[in-house]
């Protein structure tokens, strides 16, 4: 599987670069190497589903996408599952993040 901008693991990986837990100092430490792509977001959202982290659907401020992401240890403090379904749609600005990523590759869109 790929990257999908309506996932909200996907999604925050590639709006945020990095995971980082919204309750406290925890930022998701993964590395997995290779081209810097959509795919590189989606290995990264992918495993902190698997390693448990939650990240739940965006809301809108304004302009600004905000994501509620929480590591294991606050998500099980706080009572929280990860969210395993999809976005309704994905948000404007990360289809534009997504659109800008392949024009810089290269890639037809």
């Amino acid at each position: 599987m790929s990257f999908d901008p309506r996932d909200p693991y996907d999604a925050a990986a590639l709006y945020d670069m990095w995971l980082n837990c919204s309750r406290c100092p925890t930022t998701f430490d993964f590395e997995p190497g290779g081209d810097i792509n959509l795919d590189y977001y989606h290995r990264i959202g992918q495993q902190a589903r698997q390693d448990k982290w939650a990240v739940l659907p965006a809301r809108s401020k304004g302009d600004e996408l905000v994501f509620n992401v929480l590591c294991p240890a606050c998500a099980l403090r706080l009572g929280v599952a990860g969210c395993d379904g999809r976005m309704e749609l994905a948000a404007p600005v990360i289809d534009q993040i997504c659109q800008a990523m392949r024009e810089a590759s290269g890639e037809a869109a």
